[in-house]
């Protein structure tokens, strides 16, 4: 019984992951899981191939967008402060 509380307990303090740049580079293992899981629930017909290309094409495409973002935040919180 113990080990269901500490388990219950970790929830309430989350783990510190930092915004170091190498931190960062742990947005593309959530990315592609949620594109995977996205797809598999919007595609009618599930054909392997078609699914894996469209979920691919989904994860690129969302993280092509947020390291362009990424890119002007940057930039922008540069200019801003020098």
């Amino acid at each position: 019984m113990p080990d269901s509380f500490s388990i219950l307990a970790s929830f309430t303090a989350p783990i510190e992951i930092g915004t170091t740049p190498a931190s960062m580079l742990w947005m593309f293992p959530l990315l592609a899981a949620v594109s995977l899981v996205y797809k598999a629930t919007k595609m009618r017909v599930l054909l392997t191939r078609k699914y894996l290309l469209e979920s691919l094409l989904l994860f690129l495409s969302v993280s092509g967008f947020m390291i362009m973002a990424i890119i002007v935040l940057n930039l922008l919180s540069w200019l801003i402060t020098s």
